[in-house]
Formats: C-alpha cells, sequence, structure tokens
C-alpha cells in the first residue's frame, strides 16, 4: 500500500505559527535558498510526524516523545520507510531552528544533546572510460531531436556537475561561450562554481542554444518547461525543467552507455559530483581546485576524498615518519660506513632527492635561479 504524502495544511496552529517564524528567522539571517527551503520542507515532515505521537505544537514536546520520534524516523513507523542518519540529522537541525525561532530553550536544551549517528559516506564515481563512452553516447543522441535535451544534460553534468536543482534551472547568462568558461552560484549554498568548457563541446553548445531558442523561455534556460513532453499535471508551475526530469534524463544517458558490451555502473545522477572531483584529485589537483567546480567547501571535498587520494601533504608526513625504512646501510661500499644510502637509488638519483637539486632542476634545464 502506498505511504501517504505529507501535506502543510495538516499542521496545527502551533505547528504553523512555529514554522512561520523559524522561515521568518532564516529570512533575517540571509540564509541560501537551500537552507530555507529545508527549513520550509522539513518542519512540514517533523510537525505531521510529532502530531501522530500527539504533541500539537513545539511547546508539547518532551524528552519522551523526541526519542519516540527519533525511533520512529529510524524504524520507518511514520509515513516514510526508515530514514538514514543524514536525513534525520537535518530534520533535527530544523527542528532546532523552530526552537530558537520559539525561544522554545528548555526544549531546545535537550534536543541540542541529541548527537547523530556516525554515518560512512561511500563515495561512487564513474571511471574515465565508462565517462567518456557517456559522452559518446550523448554526442549520438545530440542528433536526434526527441534526445537534444538529454544529451545537453549529460554535457553540462559531465563537464561541471552541478547539483541536479542547479542544473534544471541552468541559464544561458551562465555560459560565456566566447571566452569558454561557466560560472554560477549554487543555490545551496550561494558558492560560485566556475569551470571551463571543453572545446570539443562548443559546437554542440552553439546548436543547442540556437535550437531552445526557439521555444518559449529557451532563450533564458537551456530546458525551458516548453520542451517537455506534458504528463499530468504538477502542484506548482515552473518556467523550467524539474529536477525529477533532469535525473531521468540522465539516467537514459547512463542506461543507454555500454563499455566492451557491459553496461556502465547505475549509479545515481549524484555520482557525477564524485566522478568530477576523482578525476581531478586523480590527476594531483589540490582541494581548492575542486571545490571551484563543486561550489563545495574546500573542507568538505577533504573531509570525503582524502581517504580515497591521500594529500601531498599526508604522503610527506609518511615519508618523514618512515623515513629510515628507505636507507640501507653503506658497508661493503667505498662509501664511509656511518653513512646510509637510500634504498634503490645510485648516486645521481640521491642528488636528486636533496634539497638542492629540488632547487635548480638541474634536468629540466633550470631552476628557481634559471640556471
Amino acid at each position: 500500500m502506498a505511504r501517504k504524502t505529507y501535506d502543510e495544511d495538516e499542521l496545527a496552529p502551533k505547528w504553523k505559527e512555529a514554522r512561520q517564524k523559524a522561515l521568518l528567522r532564516s529570512k533575517a539571517k540571509n540564509n541560501s535558498d537551500g537552507s530555507y527551503n529545508n527549513i520550509k520542507r522539513n518542519s512540514v515532515y517533523l510537525a505531521v510526524d510529532f502530531q501522530s505521537l500527539g504533541v500539537m505544537g513545539p511547546d508539547e514536546i518532551t524528552t519522551e516523545t523526541f526519542s519516540l520520534w527519533i525511533d520512529g524516523m529510524r524504524n520507518g513507523n511514520f509515513r516514510t520507510k526508515a530514514l538514514a542518519s543524514g536525513t534525520i540529522k537535518k530534520r533535527v537541525e530544523t527542528l532546532r531552528a523552530i526552537l530558537q525561532a520559539s525561544h522554545l530553550n528548555e526544549v531546545l536544551e535537550f534536543v541540542g544533546l541529541w548527537k547523530p549517528d556516525r554515518e560512512y559516506k561511500k563515495i561512487t564515481y564513474w571511471s574515465i572510460e565508462e565517462l567518456e563512452a557517456m559522452n559518446e553516447c550523448a554526442i549520438k543522441m545530440f542528433e536526434d531531436e526527441m534526445l537534444r535535451n538529454r544529451a545537453m544534460a549529460h554535457i553540462i553534468h559531465g563537464m561541471m556537475a552541478p547539483r541536479i536543482s542547479d542544473s534544471s534551472s541552468f541559464k544561458w547568462e551562465y555560459i560565456d561561450l566566447e571566452n569558454k568558461v561557466m560560472r554560477f552560484l549554487a543555490q545551496k549554498n550561494t558558492k560560485l562554481c566556475w569551470q571551463f568548457i571543453e572545446e570539443r563541446f562548443l559546437p554542440f553548445l552553439t546548436r543547442y542554444k540556437e535550437w531552445v531558442s526557439q521555444f518559449d523561455g529557451g532563450e533564458e534556460y537551456l530546458f525551458p518547461a516548453s520542451i517537455l513532453h506534458k504528463s499530468g499535471t504538477t502542484r506548482k508551475k515552473i518556467p523550467h525543467a524539474t529536477t525529477k526530469t533532469i535525473t531521468k534524463w540522465l539516467q537514459q544517458v547512463r542506461d543507454s552507455t555500454y563499455v566492451d558490451g557491459n553496461p556502465v555502473q547505475s549509479l545515481s545522477s549524484h555520482s557525477y559530483r564524485h566522478s568530477l572531483a576523482m578525476r581531478y584529485l586523480s590527476k594531483g589537483a589540490k582541494y581548492e581546485n575542486v571545490a571551484m567546480v563543486l561550489g563545495d567547501e574546500i573542507t568538505t571535498i577533504e573531509k570525503h576524498y582524502s581517504e580515497l587520494i591521500p594529500s601531498k601533504s599526508q604522503k610527506i608526513a609518511f615519508d618523514k615518519a618512515f623515513e629510515l625504512s628507505n636507507t640501507i646501510s653503506s658497508e661493503e661500499t667505498i662509501q664511509p660506513k656511518w653513512l646510509k644510502r637510500q634504498r634503490g637509488l645510485n648516486s645521481n638519483q640521491q642528488n636528486r632527492c636533496s634539497t638542492a637539486y629540488d632547487g635548480f632542476e638541474l634536468e629540466r634545464g633550470g631552476g628557481r635561479w634559471g640556471i
């Protein structure tokens, strides 16, 4: 049996008032659209769930009902399936925002004691070979006008990997074809996302712009609502594609792609972001390079990817900590017995490891002094 959806019209008067206060407080703090929308959405979920426990307003929450609410989300006792730790954490954060806005400090005190479960975030990504095969598939799709929007959705995600909420409302003003760059502010955190455009995709972007501009809204949006096939009604009319539509388009490209006769990994659309990050980091790029493209904090990138690709500072720290494991005695050589040599290196190679060699870079025809 299908689970019932949540509706803000179900909220009791106290919850409605508290929700409105939290939204006004979010506006006053100049929160990003993403943060504001999280409160707007999650406040309905948590209020309806609390009401099912007999709690008709945030001032009625007790330690017992708060505990029942947490257990209910974990075990799927409400209208949704069991929620992951990350989702529960976001809903608790919304509850805290509501309590702060309503000045319910006593309730806020014990809610603030709650700590989320530690959750290991698995990083899933496509290989470069898989991504290139998906690019080829998208290029073929582009020649079919019925599939052109799907191809363009992949091209944008393959180059820049925006969040789906950003790509669904992607505007032409974000794309500078003359200077071959894309830039926009992420809705989630208003961070600047900045990326170069691959030369091979410039002709496709130019052709797509000419084509989509024929449709209503196509001069502003890459994916205007006018190019979509009508399939039912939506509660809110928007001028561009929905996140659900973009997700389906990307899945179609993915599911149409094969490498050596085998389908590429069936990963979520969010894996475009993971794949782009790994593509950069595997080639020695810095965390700030990835953060600039994805619109994430540098610390966020480092936190999630350092376990997969250790940073240069970690490698330097390892080499220092275990430097003796790479040296051997000079006995039975013409060198003094007390001299330690690096394992497997001849004298010329040892010189290259020295500080002096590192500074002048003799082999490449000059270093910091231009020698």
